[in-house]
């Protein structure tokens, strides 16, 4: 793992736990739910939000908060994605799905308690007090890209296409609501909790959408068995093939590094997030 990413995941992971205590012994069971789903992953989306804070001057204990709330978000999500009535998930991250583990009612409160405590991340933080119009941005931009807009729009095309086949227009804009929008809300709160002006945010999205449609595909790539009678028919390989698969990826990621090249020509850094792209090519020539 690239140390940044572990250095930033243990930052996240400590304020997640802190994040997710309650002194109230009334709230011991949800919280225990909470804990379960929300501590653990990879916390990418988490990174993201510290890295494009830091690369803008931002200090990450001031971006903590934001980098909280976007992993409530996406432990909430997984929550929902796993119970009975979605996508019917046993395991996640190699033990009992919440659901599983705490029952379904449990596990849809915990999920709506994340959901909400990503808010309530923001909102209530050191950073908020100091800075209101940059939290006001980053709530505003959250709500939009988790909600209907996003994420959630997503999942439920997503759940359409899992029943029939589609096309890669219908395909297209299913990772962009489901994957790609929370991608792009982590990367553009880290912009907002360092006061980056719009011409910057505005590059860092475009990043921000090269690497999450990158990552999707990528991952189609890495779940096909080779067999396409058994594929999902919502994946990018059933729907365009393995090698177009590949050179889709690939075109995604070098847009990606065209737009560092341009946050490097107006003086920044964008080395770490040059390394992720270069992590997703790994990856994907993994298989």
């Amino acid at each position: 793992m690239l140390a940044f990413l572990e250095n930033d995941k243990n930052l996240i992971d400590s304020a997640m736990s802190t994040a997710l205590a309650s002194e109230y012994s009334e709230y011991s069971k949800i919280i225990e739910a909470m804990r379960y789903s929300a501590l653990g992953g990879k916390r990418l989306r988490g990174v993201l939000t510290l890295e494009f804070a830091e690369m803008f001057g931002c200090d990450k204990s001031t971006a903590l908060p934001y980098a909280v709330a976007v992993e409530c978000i996406q432990a909430y999500s997984l929550i929902h994605d796993d119970l009975p009535c979605m996508d019917d998930d046993d395991m996640r991250r190699g033990k009992p799905s919440c659901h599983i583990a705490f029952g379904e009612a449990n596990a849809l409160l915990a999920g709506d308690a994340l959901l909400t405590h990503a808010f309530s991340s923001i909102s209530e933080s050191e950073s908020a007090k100091s800075n209101p119009e940059r939290a006001i941005k980053a709530v505003k931009i959250l709500s939009e890209l988790a909600g209907f807009r996003g994420m959630v729009g997503g999942q439920v095309l997503d759940l359409e296409a899992a029943e029939k086949e589609v096309d890669g227009k219908t395909l297209f804009l299913i990772h962009k609501l489901k994957t790609v929008a929370l991608i792009k809300s982590s990367v553009l709160m880290g912009c907002y909790a360092a006061g980056a002006d719009e011409n910057l945010c505005d590059l860092c999205e475009k990043y921000a959408e090269n690497f999450g449609h990158a990552f999707q595909i990528i991952d189609d790539i890495l779940d096909f068995d080779g067999n396409y009678d058994t594929c999902e028919l919502n994946s990018y390989v059933k729907v365009h093939g393995l090698e177009k698969a590949r050179e889709d990826a690939g075109a995604q990621i070098e847009s990606g590094k065209k737009i560092l090249s341009e946050l490097k020509n107006k003086g920044y850094n964008p080395e770490n997030f040059d390394m992720l792209l270069d992590y997703l090519t790994e990856r994907m020539n993994r298989k």
